[in-house]
Parts: C-alpha cells; structure tokens; sequence
C-alpha cells in the first residue's frame, strides 16, 4: 500500500512542477524555450525535484519511514 501513496505523490509532485513551469515560463518565446539550455536544468530539475518531493510526501502520509 506504501507505493500506491509514493506512487500517487510522486504523480501529484509532477503534475505540480508541470503547472508551475507552465506558469513561470508563459513569458518565454517558443524559440528561446529551444535555444537557451539554461532554462532546460533550471526549470527540468524543479520540476523532478517536485516529484520527489511528492513522492516523499506520499510515503510520510501513508506513515512509513523512508529511514
């Protein structure tokens, strides 16, 4: 049962992170989306990290310790 929370909080922290570039990067042109590499790790790894943020949060819900 555990994974069905990390699994369904690691969705959630994805969706999330999605939503949140989605917004933040409303401003950018499509060609400076492709161009500038920058933006790729900037905004890629807030988004990943979200989702194990979520994840995370998930498991602390179910009431299992990750260690």
């Amino acid at each position: 049962m555990v994974y069905l929370y990390g699994v369904a909080g690691f969705l959630g922290g994805f969706s999330l992170g999605m939503w949140a570039i989605h917004v933040l990067l409303r401003a950018y042109s499509k060609r400076e989306l492709v161009m500038n590499k920058e933006l790729r790790w900037t905004y890629g790894l807030g988004v990943w990290l979200l989702a194990g943020l979520g994840a995370w949060a998930g498991v602390h819900v179910h009431g299992a310790q990750l260690f």
